[in-house]
């Protein structure tokens, strides 16, 4: 009995230093829940400036919030059939990203979420896309660049290509017009993490 005791001491001995290492390691990105906040700039159809903001949960999956101050997205008309209408980059995003795996200093991800062009018109669009993540200063600072594409969503779709069909259009645009790679948005931010 003695001797099974004393092997699981030291079986114990040899695991507690890791156990202690690897708790060293999980601040910042990496820790269970990390928060953020930063600026972020975008480029593309449409250049803006905003504010954004998330949690992590580990370094492998989380939520943004993004608001962008000058959004020129114009409201169409209720009545509107031009497939361009349903294409716009909004000014509020919320989306889930996903890390496929974290190295030392980066990390690259997929994204996808939901769009709203806040104010008069609250229009709704999906986006995805994919990005890298690096990190400094002891994983308490991270830069993300990320493209981001931007789709309508099909319930709109649908709904302007029927407004077509009862104003007696002989020919309706194709999906590959509503859906494609055309609007765009190439993001860089600089966050904190705490």
């Amino acid at each position: 009995m003695p001797i099974r005791s004393l092997l699981l001491l030291c079986l114990l001995l040899m695991l507690l230093p890791k156990t202690a290492q690897a708790q060293e390691q999980m601040v910042g990105i990496r820790s269970r829940f990390a928060f953020s906040a930063g600026a972020v700039l975008g480029f593309g159809d449409q250049a803006a400036a905003g504010v954004v903001g998330g949690f992590r949960f580990m370094g492998v999956a989380g939520m943004d919030l993004e608001y962008y101050f000058n959004s020129v997205s114009e409201t169409p008309s209720s009545t509107s059939t031009k497939v361009g209408d349903l294409q716009f980059v909004p000014n509020f995003n919320l989306q889930a990203s996903i890390y496929f795996f974290r190295e030392r200093a980066w990390a690259p991800y997929a994204l996808a979420g939901i769009g709203v062009e806040l104010g008069g018109s609250d229009r709704v669009n999906l986006l995805g896309g994919a990005g890298v993540e690096f990190t400094f200063l002891k994983d308490r600072l991270t830069l993300q660049v990320s493209l981001r594409f931007f789709f309508p969503r099909p319930v709109d779709v649908e709904k302007q290509r029927e407004k077509m069909l009862m104003d007696g259009k002989p020919s309706l645009p194709s999906y590959t017009d509503y859906y494609n790679l055309e609007t765009y948005q190439l993001n860089v931010a600089l966050r904190v993490v705490y």
